[in-house]
């Protein structure tokens, strides 16, 4: 295991780290916010921490009853 953190690892606690992208298929993207969002994609949620953005609510056409 290496000791330094990738950029999808969680940050330091309380910091706005990432963000949840959205495509037009409607899938869901934790992305690193000092990351371009790539072309096709949109911000669906953040920046914000990491445990918030894996919290996230998935889109109501996803969501399991």
């Amino acid at each position: 295991m290496s000791a330094t953190s990738g950029p999808f690892d969680p940050g330091p606690e309380d910091r706005a780290t990432h963000l949840v992208l959205e495509n037009a298929a409607g899938q869901l993207s934790l992305w690193p916010v000092w990351r371009e969002v790539p072309e096709g994609w949109s911000v669906r949620f953040g920046p914000a921490p990491h445990e918030a953005c894996t919290a996230a609510p998935a889109p109501a056409a996803r969501r399991t009853p």
